[in-house]
């Protein structure tokens, strides 16, 4: 299985253009991950009409319909998160780091929709962690860490958070994008989304912006440069807080949700 996730790591690239990325939401392919084997789903497929689904696996097919891949973005805010390794539900690595920083998000795509984990359990180490070694005996970080002290294990559920209407915007948006958001905070992972639509300019310019946000978080705002609205997280007492995500995590203004 990490070898299956390891190359959908590799065609799911980097994204230097959102010329490309707009290209990639057209290609996107209609293959599901369900109970760690893949099948295709053509449009006409009922979930019923699959063998061995559970209940939740036919909500989320369905969920799901027509959302055919999306951006993926992991960051972190405060203490830098080392030698990071993340699990899906089925206990299977999802995405590993070796090192995130402040300010050093990371941008890539994903090219179905059930890649999105029901559960995302996540976890850091100290600088001795070392990787896990491969089916050749050989370290490898694609494989997570262990060892070292653990300093944040947290597990979240994912696609079920969603709203539906997010969901039916892109559906009714085709050169729209999901984006997922995971940001490891040191008091807990979180969890957004927004989405990516395209659009063209009273000019005749085709550009994005990011609308219908939700979750635990959100960036700031920024038009021409200039933040014209502050970003937010959600704390573990649940209060919104503004802050400003190039300082210091303890730099916070307190916001009524």
């Amino acid at each position: 299985m990490k070898h299956e996730n390891t190359s959908r790591s590799k065609l799911a690239t980097l994204v230097s253009s959102n010329h490309q990325r707009q290209l990639l939401s057209m290609m996107l392919s209609g293959f599901f991950l369900i109970g760690g084997a893949y099948i295709l789903l053509k449009p006409e497929t009922h979930p019923e009409k699959v063998i061995n689904l559970t209940s939740e696996d036919k909500m989320l097919i369905y969920k799901y319909r027509g959302i055919y891949g999306g951006a993926l973005y992991i960051s972190a805010v405060g203490e830098d998160k080392k030698n990071v390794t993340m699990l899906n539900q089925n206990g299977m690595i999802w995405n590993t780091k070796l090192s995130l920083g402040e300010g050093g998000a990371r941008h890539s795509t994903f090219t179905d929709a059930m890649y999105i984990p029901r559960t995302l359990h996540v976890t850091w180490r100290t600088d001795d962690a070392e990787p896990r070694e491969n089916s050749y005996g050989l370290p490898d970080i694609f494989r997570g860490f262990e060892g070292g002290t653990i300093l944040g294990d947290y597990t979240v559920q994912v696609a079920s958070r969603i709203p539906d209407e997010v969901l039916d915007f892109i559906r009714k948006n085709g050169s729209s994008l999901l984006r997922l958001k995971i940001r490891l905070a040191d008091h807990a992972v979180l969890v957004g989304w927004d989405v990516e639509e395209w659009y063209t300019t009273k000019f005749g310019r085709r550009t994005f912006r990011y609308v219908m946000p939700g979750g635990d978080f959100r960036e700031p705002q920024r038009e021409n440069g200039e933040v014209i609205e502050r970003g937010w997280m959600i704390m573990p007492d649940g209060q919104k807080v503004e802050m400003d995500w190039t300082r210091a995590c303890h730099q916070l203004k307190s916001l009524r949700r």
